[in-house]
């Protein structure tokens, strides 16, 4: 901004948590002197430059605009503004920075009893600014040509210059958010009597090895990470194996059945009750007969999953079987129940969706998703997506927000020119990986950042995409853009390296390499960062969303788990890859070895799971006495 916000305005008011400017003066009464479309010269002149969208104001595009007093060109501290009137182009400094040719020029027409000259507009940045106030202003209509503008020559098909927009755009309206109350972390300390509970009811992760287990092949098990366990492959399960495995080790949901958050016994006891019992503890035979007939309604994942991270995270190193949930699995969805190869990433969705549905028959009203209330499962892996859908004739805006539990990916085009706009963001992977993360984008490697630069970029929709048009009253083209609303704890990123031809009837995997970040910041995808950086201080009369503490805290990320397939596409093996205590290690079934970090960068990703490097704690509504 070239100016800052006088914070001592009175005319300024503070409607829900927010600052609502009052109107400039002098910009309203320049609307009244031209009540139809007062700004449909400069939208004439609006000259979008690549890359970046960047506007500016220009009647020709190769004009260099100049001051008509001093003939200075602009740079540094000065500014150049054409005269909304007259388009008379002066410059101005801010306070201490020299003379105001700008608001001599507004100051000699009101003198001479024209005035209405006080609106001018920066013909660098295409902002308005009030000579008169020396600030500047907003006007809804010219802000939001301006952004229907910057949008439409963002995308890859747009004209390289001038861009004509309509005047007015209906955008939605600022959504009355609640406020999150922040409070600080506080680590958890038993008391006595909750020492002496899990003393006498649990068993240590840091123990010793024992005399009867002193024998080599125990002392180097006990040098791995407590609950690195194998599991054995029961016919064609590396695919489910793959993802138990990152499963075991992310975090948040260790941390949740390892606190006995779930206890299997209370739920099968909660479940019995439930079904069995006519209240006299007498069990009929129209009870028993539907004991057998709703086995699929019983099976709980979450109890499977709870009874599996207690055996992982027992004493014994041998390889786990993981027969019963697999059972349970093929209970829910039994049209995968066969020893067949199945998709890592499949599964990974259908026992989320396992989990989720038991926990929602057992409430009696649904939680959404995306706003943490939920099933342990969405709590750990879902976020909000949103997407925006712009019609390219009115500039109406439909938004819309999705729930997810992952973000599937596009690898980018096998072309070197397809990564240059991901080495834009290279600054937001971390520990020393941005010279690798240029180089490689230079010589046309796909990059992770690349793919999410990609996934978050506005695109044009074809002719026969065209969407209703709320404004129009008629199906016109469009332009959509994806980000992230609300970042989940744990980030699933899943790699479509499985594509199908219409042509040939026939589908392939796609084997080329991508490259991952040990370290990714998200904040770049944020709603609110992509909608900052298109717009500049456009961004509050224009967004809907007030950005979350959480997610400006927490969007650095940590890679731990890499989920990898090697073979064909009727035909390979997944393996994992999990990092703890920062040393890597690799899982193939039954078989646990420690790789080198190279191996892993060298892999060929298919699903990689990244964990916030900073938790976000807020106050629960229930206030628990001290």
């Amino acid at each position: 901004m070239s100016s800052k916000i006088n914070s001592n305005n009175n005319n300024n008011h503070r409607i829900n948590g927010q600052i609502s400017l009052q109107p400039c003066p002098h910009l309203a009464d320049f609307r009244s002197r031209h009540r139809s479309n007062p700004f449909r010269a400069l939208q004439d002149c609006l000259r979008i430059k690549p890359p970046g969208g960047r506007a500016a104001i220009r009647r020709d595009p190769s004009e260099v605009p100049l001051c008509g007093a001093c003939g200075d060109s602009g740079g540094g501290r000065t500014r150049l503004y054409a005269c909304v009137s007259c388009a008379a182009v002066h410059c101005h400094a801010p306070p201490g920075g020299g003379p105001s040719h700008a608001a001599a020029h507004a100051e000699s027409a009101r003198g001479g009893g024209g005035g209405g000259h006080e609106i001018a507009v920066d013909v660098d940045r295409a902002e308005l600014f009030c000579c008169a106030c020396r600030d500047q202003v907003y006007d809804r209509d010219f802000d939001s040509a301006v952004v229907l503008a910057q949008t439409a020559a963002s995308t890859l098909h747009a004209p390289p210059h001038s861009v004509t927009t309509p005047t007015t755009i209906r955008l939605p309206q600022p959504e009355n958010l609640r406020k999150r109350r922040r409070v600080d972390y506080r680590p958890w300390t038993p008391d006595p009597r909750e020492r002496s509970l899990m003393g006498s009811s649990s068993s240590p992760l840091n123990g010793t090895v024992s005399d009867s287990d002193s024998n080599s092949d125990s002392r180097s098990n006990d040098l791995l990470p407590w609950g690195l366990r194998g599991l054995n492959n029961l016919g064609n399960t590396c695919f489910m194996n793959s993802v138990l495995q990152a499963l075991l080790h992310t975090p948040p949901l260790r941390n949740y059945f390892l606190s006995d958050r779930h206890n299997r016994f209370y739920c099968q006891k909660k479940s019995n009750c439930n079904g069995n019992g006519n209240g006299d503890g007498i069990v009929n035979r129209r009870n028993a007969s539907n004991n057998e007939r709703n086995n699929n309604s019983r099976m709980c994942l979450a109890c499977d999953m709870d009874a599996m991270f207690s055996a992982v995270f027992s004493r014994d190193r041998k390889p786990y079987s993981p027969a019963k949930f697999l059972y349970s699995w093929w209970q829910h969805a039994a049209n995968l129940a066969s020893y067949e190869q199945q998709d890592a990433h499949e599964f990974f969705i259908s026992m989320l969706d396992g989990i989720h549905e038991k926990v929602e028959k057992e409430r009696r009203k649904p939680h959404s998703q995306g706003n943490g209330d939920c099933c342990i499962a969405h709590r750990v892996f879902s976020g909000i997506l949103r997407s925006d859908v712009m019609c390219m004739t009115c500039g109406f805006t439909s938004t819309t927000y999705d729930p997810c539990v992952d973000i599937s990916l596009d690898l980018e085009p096998n072309q070197g020119g397809s990564a240059k706009m991901a080495s834009t963001k290279s600054n937001h992977a971390s520990n020393g990986e941005a010279d690798c993360l240029n180089s490689s984008q230079n010589s046309g490697i796909s990059t992770l950042v690349g793919c999410l630069d990609r996934f978050t970029r506005p695109e044009r929709l074809g002719t026969d995409q065209k969407f209703f048009c709320q404004q129009c009253q008629v199906r016109q083209e469009s332009l959509k853009q994806m980000s992230i609303r609300k970042l989940p704890l744990v980030s699933c990123f899943h790699i479509k390296r499985f594509e199908h031809s219409s042509t040939r009837k026939m589908s392939r995997k796609v084997d080329r390499y991508l490259q991952f970040p040990f370290s990714l910041d998200m904040a770049p995808y944020l709603s609110s960062s992509i909608l900052r950086r298109r717009f500049g201080n456009r961004i509050f009369p224009f967004d809907g969303d007030e950005p979350e503490a959480s997610n400006e805290l927490s969007s650095e990320f940590e890679l731990f788990a890499v989920v990898t397939h090697t073979g064909k596409l009727d035909a390979g093996h997944y393996v994992t890859y999990l990092r703890l205590s920062n040393q890597w290690y690799k899982c193939d079934d039954a078989w646990i070895t420690q790789v080198n970090e190279n191996i892993v960068r060298a892999a060929q990703g298919y699903m990689m799971f990244y964990v916030q490097k900073m938790l976000y704690y807020k106050a629960s509504e229930k206030q628990v006495a001290a």
